[in-house]
């Protein structure tokens, strides 16, 4: 996303203000303490909030959400489901009129973060430990806490009960010798056992679980070539020459999910969004999602993806917009989104209460306390997309792990130290 301004002010003409000073959340791993100056009046106020749908259930429900929270605080707030959001989104900015609320994705944080166009506002919310704490940390930039995180989603192993059955197999597998087994046990008949989508985005679990990670616990330096993930991306190329795991271009699909939905494989590595589109697109498949098997020590791993409910600094109603904020993250509100459209609540109790409620969601919110967001420096998505690119070359053996993780570290470190 293409950043031309930074709003710097909160002091805005007209707008009453108010000084709030926030305390540090009583945890080792909680924010830095913050001052926010809020802006506006509580109530009176127009506010707008700009999303990115993922469809007219998720639109109808943050539209229902918006009109019960602005007849309970008498204001108004028109919802803007943007059609194309990241340009929507930096076209307001750009103009000067960024929405008072919008999605934020954790990304992007850095990038709106450094320019000074977040308002660190989330401690005003809710303690840091109400959340989990992978998502507090996908939202913290220099040990401030700037947005309060919306909902998440995580991946999980998704298997096909029926090809399970068929192929005479006992309990799910919770390690990697296990998978690698049942995977080459599934593989017949032109379904190949395990689909994994040809991207970081997926095989980043697999370096978590072989104790990897993207950057060290500072996040001031990358580690993808280290020994752990280099390790990880060989077990995924073995898995790959053996023909028991494909990436979705190799089976003409567009993704894991609709490779697994139409039967061309026995198990896919997808977050909990594949729910819903199993429920609407492949209705007759019989399924189970489980926790993504473990690595050789034993180390369990998976990675999250979320979004934050973020406030500009320049917005002239930032009052309204923290109350808002509010509601829209209390437990009763977030129970209501999962609801609606499938997300997982970020607060623990309500993912715990939605977990209960739904069974089918319980493996996707029990990799949350050790799941690894992506990473947030600006400009990591053209340097992921290199190596995106040569994933499917694994399966020829015409890409080689350590090479591909070796350019990935030069490229990744070259963001850091232009």
């Amino acid at each position: 996303m293409k950043k031309t301004r930074v709003l710097a002010s909160l002091a805005l003409a007209g707008a009453s203000v108010a000084a709030v000073s926030t305390s540090a959340v009583a945890s080792p791993r909680a924010p830095a303490a913050t001052s926010v100056t809020l802006t506006g009046k509580a109530s009176g106020v127009t506010l707008t909030l700009m999303f990115g749908s993922s469809g007219p259930a998720e639109t109808a429900a943050v539209k229902a959400a918006a009109a019960a929270w602005a007849a309970r605080s008498h204001n108004h707030v028109n919802v803007i489901p943007a059609s194309n959001f990241t340009q929507q989104l930096d076209e307001a900015f750009a103009g000067g009129t960024p929405p008072d609320v919008f999605y934020l994705g954790s990304q992007q944080i850095e990038t709106f973060a450094r320019q000074g166009e977040l308002l660190p506002y989330a401690p005003l919310v809710a303690p840091a430990k109400d959340f989990y704490s992978a998502l507090v940390k996908a939202y913290t930039i220099n040990k401030t806490w700037y947005c309060v995180p919306k909902d998440f989603s995580n991946l999980a192993l998704e298997i096909n009960t029926t090809m399970w059955k068929a192929a005479g197999l006992g309990a799910y597998p919770t390690n990697w010798a296990q998978l690698q087994a049942d995977a080459k046990a599934l593989t017949k008949n032109g379904v190949v056992g395990l689909d994994v989508g040809n991207t970081l985005d997926r095989l980043g679990a697999f370096f978590a679980e072989n104790g990897g990670s993207y950057m060290n616990k500072q996040d001031t330096k990358f580690n993808f070539n280290s020994p752990q993930n280099v390790g990880a991306l060989q077990f995924v190329q073995s898995m790959a020459k053996q023909g028991i795991l494909q990436f979705p271009p190799q089976q003409s699909a567009g993704w894991a999910g609709e490779a697994f939905g139409l039967g061309k494989a026995a198990m896919a590595t997808e977050g909990n969004w594949i729910i819903g589109a199993m429920k609407s697109s492949y209705p007759s498949i019989k399924w189970v999602a489980v926790p993504m098997p473990a690595g050789p020590s034993g180390k369990k791993g998976t990675l999250t993806f979320t979004n934050c409910w973020g406030i500009p600094a320049a917005s002239k109603n930032s009052r309204a917009a923290v109350n808002f904020v509010k509601f829209l993250t209390s437990t009763q509100q977030q129970l209501k989104f999962a609801n609606a459209f499938g997300v997982l609540p970020s607060r623990i109790a309500a993912a715990q209460a939605y977990a209960k409620q739904n069974p089918s969601v319980a493996a996707f919110v029990a990799g949350t306390p050790y799941a690894m967001a992506p990473v947030p420096t600006i400009g990591f998505a053209t340097v992921q997309s290199q190596f995106d690119s040569q994933v499917v070359n694994l399966a020829t053996g015409g890409a080689s792990p350590k090479t591909m993780l070796d350019q990935l570290q030069t490229n990744a470190e070259a963001l850091l130290h232009p």
